[in-house]
């Protein structure tokens, strides 16, 4: 995943579409649409002792996973559990706090160019958009008859 610079003298969307423009002057075809989204939650100030910072965690969901949702701690371990895990968290309330300012999300377009998988968001926090992200993944071919040509 790498975020890009927006164009000089464009906006974020302007920015999206001429890339949008570029990959399907390539040959890129859509396949459809993703979603990301990050919340972040922190320790609760009753856990914390006096005069130290709260640890972050962040929940992630995936449109590409969409039974999943993923949590990973400042500095720690990351966790993959079903879908449920938002649940889990509001009941742990008292140990963690959802920073509600600090959504992020990224929506785009996936697309399909030989052997890679290209998504083209655009990153927004709250209403404001923020940046643009793109993602590539190599994704080759899986069928042993399939790879004779190459």
């Amino acid at each position: 995943v790498s975020q890009v610079p927006v164009a000089e003298g464009k906006s974020v969307q302007q920015t999206v579409e001429l890339l949008a423009r570029r990959l399907e002057a390539l040959g890129a075809d859509k396949q459809g649409t993703f979603g990301v989204d990050c919340e972040t939650y922190h320790t609760a100030a009753t856990l914390g002792t006096q005069g130290q910072t709260g640890k972050l965690m962040y929940v992630m969901h995936n449109s590409e996973y969409p039974l999943s949702c993923f949590a990973l701690f400042e500095n720690g371990p990351c966790l993959v559990a079903d879908a449920n895990f938002d649940t889990l968290m509001v009941k742990l309330k008292g140990f963690f706090q959802n920073a509600k300012a600090n959504k992020i999300e990224s929506r785009g377009t996936r697309y399909q160019y030989c052997d890679f998988l290209v998504k083209l968001g655009t990153v927004t926090m709250g209403p404001s958009a923020r940046g643009i992200s793109v993602e590539v993944e190599y994704c080759p071919c899986s069928h042993l008859q399939g790879i004779w040509d190459v």
